[in-house]
């Protein structure tokens, strides 16, 4: 269901996120540029909003289902 489905997309983009952030501070310090840092920090919101979207239609659809049942 759709806590299950949030605990997927919440463990996937940690993983993704902290990969993400090492290889930014790798390239901010080899460029000294600001730039890998913003555009990490600006795709992991973007990756964590598509996630609440997603969990969101999920319990909708859910909830949905359950009262359609009753």
């Amino acid at each position: 269901g759709s806590l299950t489905r949030a605990a997927f997309l919440s463990a996937r983009n940690d993983v993704l996120a902290n990969v993400a952030i090492v290889a930014a501070g790798l390239v901010t310090a080899a460029t000294r540029s600001a730039w890998p840092d913003l555009i990490v920090g600006l795709s992991i919101f973007a990756m964590n909003l598509d996630a609440a979207r997603e969990v969101y239609t999920a319990a909708r659809e859910e909830r949905r289902a359950a009262t359609a049942e009753a």
